[in-house]
């Protein structure tokens, strides 16, 4: 406090004022009126007097639960006046420690200091908090519905969804939807929108660009689209195979890694004289109705959804154990999974331990790791060992998981799925397809 001498008064609760305050629900829980009606304000709240009354800075709670319980009088300690930006980060410091503030009373809180002209980065230092907490917290309160989920009961994190997608109406009703009725698959479903989101911008300004260039851009070329052909897979009129120099269009899609990659193809290829080159795998007439049936199509659209929403989930999955390994200690049953993995899944430790240390390091929240960075990490003396060793274990079962594993379903990726499912992580549905195969396996068995 800015003050160094207080005064101890006994005041009338029901005459003093509360100045604009943190706490946006003020939780007068039974337990704590019924202490207060039977034994007083036993601890002094803190305020400041002025030519207007007095005010509290410190007691909120204190103070009207005294007036609920027709207190005659409470104790005060009486100072002199703080400003406003100290009261408030002093009084988040005290709610804290006392009774812990929600989300929406501390986004608030950002609020009130960032209207003072006070930086998020000012505040991050005033109040012990992340930077990054602040900016999600100030951007949250600026956005009407965020603001409104958040008030609801949405965490920070589930608010800041709808305020990424508030251009997007369809998409905010999709999340309200899915916090509603499947509350556990909020954080995969948001990891999925986000990553199509960002595809799409992508091959939005990449087709921008093509046809700046003055190209064609179709949406597909071969087995999906055999209207329009890759040049390798056609015979030009006069019996040449064609060549890229051939082409007429370009197909833009996007890697695992999400980068760009533009495909030069032959579209309408016989309306340009092209044929189809004998013995790769298609009829000398594909292309005139197509050689994919509506269920072909059909198991062609869920394999490419699920490749995306396995991408998702293994952002999202990642993220989980970084947090699992940030713990004060491993999970419980840490020491058997690891000698689970070593008696049984021997080659994949091997080449973690050779190939996987910037991936171990990263789930054990090194940022931006190199390959020296988990050796880096065991060598540090405040590093607890057990959960280094963990780290390369988890690193070991990630890097056997690919898009593969959701299509052919192994014992490996179920035990490793089922171990994180116990210690609390939620599967996305498309983790769940593996441990459910499993399960199905183990009925047959029996």
């Amino acid at each position: 406090m800015t003050s160094t001498t207080a005064v101890l008064e006994h005041l009338d609760p029901t005459q003093l004022t509360i100045d604009a305050n943190v706490r946006a629900d003020v939780r007068l829980d039974p337990e704590f009126l019924a202490s207060i009606k039977q034994h007083g304000v036993l601890q002094p709240v803190v305020a400041h007097r002025t030519e207007a009354g007095v005010h509290v800075l410190y007691g909120q709670r204190r103070t009207l639960a005294a007036v609920e319980t027709a207190q005659p009088t409470m104790p005060v300690y009486v100072v002199a006046s703080l400003t406003e930006a100290d009261r408030l980060v002093q009084q988040m410091v005290e709610n804290d420690q006392r009774l812990a503030l929600n989300d929406r009373d501390r986004t608030e809180a950002f609020h009130q200091l960032s209207l003072m002209g006070i930086t998020a980065a000012q505040i991050a230092k005033k109040t012990g908090t992340k930077k990054t907490t602040v900016e999600t917290a100030l951007k949250v309160r600026a956005n009407t519905t965020a603001t409104e989920a958040l008030t609801a009961g949405w965490t920070l994190e589930q608010s800041a969804a709808l305020e990424e997608f508030s251009d997007e109406e369809a998409t905010v009703k999709r999340l309200q939807h899915i916090l509603e009725v499947q509350p556990e698959q909020f954080d995969h479903q948001v990891a999925y929108l986000r990553a199509e989101r960002s595809t799409a911008r992508l091959i939005a300004a990449a087709t921008t660009e093509q046809e700046a260039l003055g190209n064609t851009v179709v949406d597909g070329a071969g087995y999906g689209m055999p209207e329009h052909q890759h040049p390798h897979m056609l015979l030009r009129a006069d019996g040449e195979k064609a060549t890229k120099d051939d082409a007429n269009a370009v197909v833009i899609s996007t890697t695992y890694r999400n980068e760009v990659q533009v495909t030069a193809v032959i579209a309408n290829f016989r309306d340009h004289g092209f044929t189809i080159r004998e013995g790769l795998g298609m009829s000398p007439t594909a292309g005139q109705s197509g050689p994919m049936t509506d269920a072909q199509k059909e198991e062609r659209r869920t394999v490419i959804q699920n490749n995306k929403k396995w991408d998702a989930a293994t952002e999202v999955r990642q993220g989980w154990l970084t947090t699992l390994l940030g713990r004060k200690t491993p999970p419980k049953g840490w020491a058997q999974f690891t000698a689970t993995t070593l008696a049984n899944y021997g080659n994949s430790i091997a080449r973690a331990t050779a190939q996987k240390h910037e991936l171990a390091a990263s789930l054990a929240g090194v940022t931006d790791p190199d390959y020296r960075a988990y050796r880096a990490l065991v060598e540090k003396p405040t590093t607890n060992p057990d959960k280094a060793v963990l780290a390369m274990m988890l690193a070991a079962h990630e890097a056997d998981l690919s898009r593969e594993s959701w299509r052919r379903p192994g014992p490996q990726a179920a035990y490793y799925l089922f171990q994180l499912e116990e210690w609390g992580y939620t599967l996305s549905e498309v983790e769940s397809l593996i441990t459910e195969h499993a399960m199905k396996d183990t009925k047959t068995a029996e």
